[in-house]
């Protein structure tokens, strides 16, 4: 009776609420109430149509002894278990076999749509798989980025001579420093210091020139916020070196010639000459974000099919493992791909970085990247159990 009422309200479903329904049943009583059904056999289908229309064809009076013909056919052999052993198969029975145990592009690429359309219905994987990359490589960037220019400063001067005030102009011609107005004295420095006016405040002794002239050692107070303390270490790095440049521009005018060393070793660069941060963080960035983002994606394909349970559909398909591990990674090494694209347009327009190899190699280097980083999430996804472990793992290889 329950049986009765459970198909009642599947044909009322489908009559009155026009919802198609799929059925997979042993019982020809209840393949006789559906509208189509499709025969099948050791996953292929051996025949199609209307319930009537297959008892027809076989030319039988029920839609078992149609079944049953079917089966025959296709070299099911003998329905009972005793006369398993002469059963014999047809060498059209084995070329079939043998065939669905080839790779079929068709039907790797079925999984592949298949999980494409997973990727769309999930907004939360889909957000992080397009913007997530873009909005890391904005945020590591730049927060990444040790460049310090336009420092603003301000110069303490007691002693107001011709040099001192070379040695000030020294500071104002470098593209690193902005000179702002003098500084009256150490409670003005003090004020401008801790309101973030200044990042940097030189104090000149009284007596510069004086004890320059006599060869006498002279201090120079070079006064530095240390709030951002990388910055401030790169900002003493400048003044050091702007110190030792006018240092050896004196020893050239006072003595004619410059102080020599032994061996003389000249550091030059061929790429980033200036040294600057975005063109040699950036690019490590993207392979960063294409080793990260991709394995997570690509770790949840396999197992959250374990966990919905809808991995028991490959077990009926006749799909290989290898179409089905392939179909599942495409879409992630395409939506990867189609990142480093992006990011790499922001790096070259964006961020200033200047594309000076072969971009054709590096299109190449970065999909064997893409294709590997994407096997390592789904290696990851084969071997759990859960989709929070699947996670945690492709974080923890790199």
């Amino acid at each position: 009776m329950a049986r009765d009422n459970f198909w009642r309200l599947l044909v009322h479903l489908s009559r009155q609420d026009k919802v198609t329904i799929f059925i997979s049943t042993h019982f020809m009583n209840e393949a006789l109430r559906c509208d189509r059904i499709s025969l099948m056999h050791a996953g292929q289908v051996l025949d199609s149509d209307q319930p009537q229309a297959l008892i027809e064809k076989r030319g039988v009076e029920t839609l078992e002894q149609a079944f049953i013909g079917y089966l025959l056919e296709a070299g099911a052999g003998s329905l009972h278990p005793q006369d398993q052993e002469s059963t014999t198969l047809s060498p059209s029975d084995i070329t079939t076999a043998s065939k669905r145990q080839l790779f079929s592009p068709l039907r790797m690429l079925s999984y592949a749509w298949r999980e494409t359309l997973e990727l769309r219905r999930d907004p939360v994987r889909s957000t992080l798989a397009l913007l997530g990359s873009i909005i890391l490589m904005f945020v590591i960037g730049y927060g990444i980025s040790l460049d310090v220019e336009d420092l603003s400063y301000a110069v303490l001067d007691h002693d107001q001579s011709s040099l001192s005030q070379n040695y000030a102009l020294s500071l104002s011609g470098s593209r690193y420093f902005i000179e702002h107005a003098p500084i009256r004295d150490d409670q003005d420095m003090d004020e401008r210091m801790r309101s973030g006016e200044l990042a940097l405040a030189l104090e000149i002794p009284p007596g510069f020139a004086r004890d320059v002239a006599r060869g006498q050692n002279v201090e120079i107070g070079a006064w530095i916020d240390g709030a951002m303390p990388m910055r401030a270490e790169t900002v003493q790095g400048y003044v050091q070196g702007i110190h030792q440049s006018w240092l050896l521009e004196q020893a050239q005018a006072r003595q004619g010639v410059l102080p020599t060393a032994a061996i003389s070793i000249e550091t030059r660069f061929r790429y980033n000459p200036d040294v600057r941060s975005l063109p040699a963080m950036v690019p490590a960035v993207i392979p960063l974000l294409l080793l990260m983002l991709p394995a997570m994606l690509t770790a949840l394909a396999v197992v959250r099919e374990k966990e919905l349970g809808s991995i028991i559909n490959l077990y009926v398909t006749p799909v290989t493992r290898t179409e089905f591990l392939l179909g599942k990674q495409l879409p992630y090494i395409a939506l990867a791909f189609s990142n480093f694209l992006l990011m790499w347009l922001l790096a070259v327009t964006v961020f200033g970085v200047p594309m000076t190899g072969s971009f054709l190699t590096l299109t190449l280097a970065t999909l064997l990247f893409i294709v590997i980083s994407t096997g390592m999430g789904l290696l990851a996804s084969a071997l759990t159990k859960s989709q929070i472990a699947a996670m945690f793992l492709p974080c923890s290889v790199p």
